[in-house]
């Protein structure tokens, strides 16, 4: 298709320290001043759209305006109830919510369980906790992980030290973590079902929010690498994904690959389950592949600008 400009904000955790949507977990997050007035900068800068503006633009019902800047809000989170909904609703914008396809009882996705522990253990005390529980085989396969991952670079998170974590427990480990960091999870902090009902967005947040305005897309439901992943995994994903969305909104939808990973299946099968789009999170303006369209961080545009 015809390459396209198109500015895409993503975000995360927006909240500040105390609040409701902190709900006592020590994640930090973006403050929500400093969210709103980046709201009122990128809106000075940009022509604001929503994702049904995207939409038309991609199958040539219309054109993007020049400047097109689109919001979109990772992992299905209270704080975008609490904190975002207001804040756009109040000056008129339009947000792209994608959330996991998890109900009240799935407890939390593996990623969101090591973002609580690193809060409350540090990365040193978590990753002692987790070896302690391994198995010797599982303790012989994440040091070598952790070899190869500290000689690659290949971090990914906010020091090197709790990237090479995240990438062992995510990766290598994915089984094993699940049960494990639950595990811990429950020692070290409570319990892990009722956090969730606290950390995700409710059914009824969801349905108020799609009533005025905001749009919701795919996210997976256990957030997996889906660079890492089989196709036949991947596909389960997605079909989890699109089967929660035909109760909020009709398709086509949008996708956001879990920490900006996929693989040459992803597109093809995005494409099968009604999907019109997906998002990465690579840095990027000009987009010629509506199934690998860049987004900035907000938050460190946030750092970096305001």
């Amino acid at each position: 298709m015809t390459p396209f400009s198109l500015t895409v904000m993503m975000y995360h955790y927006v909240r500040d320290s105390g609040d409701e949507a902190e709900a006592g977990s020590g994640i930090p997050g973006l403050p929500v001043t400093r969210f709103e007035a980046q709201l009122d900068e990128l809106a000075r800068r940009h022509e604001m759209i929503g994702w049904p503006d995207l939409r038309a633009g991609l199958s040539g019902e219309k054109s993007l305006p020049p400047g097109a800047c689109l919001l979109t809000f990772d992992d299905g989170l209270r704080d975008h109830y609490l904190n975002v909904f207001p804040a756009l609703r109040a000056r008129g914008l339009s947000g792209l919510f994608f959330a996991l396809a998890r109900g009240p009882g799935d407890g939390l996705a593996l990623g969101h369980k090591i973002h609580f522990l690193l809060a409350h253990l540090g990365v040193e005390r978590l990753r002692e906790a987790a070896w302690l529980r391994l198995t010797p085989e599982a303790q012989t396969a994440y040091a070598r992980a952790e070899e190869r991952y500290r000689a690659s670079g290949h971090a990914g998170g906010e020091s090197p030290e709790v990237g090479v974590l995240k990438s062992v427990l995510q990766r290598e480990l994915l089984p094993e973590a699940q049960g494990l960091l639950s595990q811990l999870f429950e020692e070290h902090i409570g319990p892990e079902a009722e956090m969730a009902r606290e950390f995700y967005l409710m059914q009824d947040q969801i349905a108020e929010m799609a009533a005025n305005g905001m749009n919701f897309g795919g996210h997976s439901r256990s957030h997996p690498w889906f660079d890492w992943v089989d196709a036949p995994c991947q596909a389960e994903e997605i079909e989890a994904s699109a089967a929660w969305l035909r109760e909020i909104e009709a398709g086509p939808w949008a996708f956001a690959y879990p920490y900006g990973g996929l693989s040459g299946e992803s597109p093809g099968l995005l494409r099968a389950h009604d999907f019109a789009a997906a998002f990465t999170t690579v840095e990027q303006v000009h987009h010629a592949d509506p199934f690998f369209i860049g987004r900035w961080d907000g938050e460190l545009f946030a750092r970096t600008t305001l």
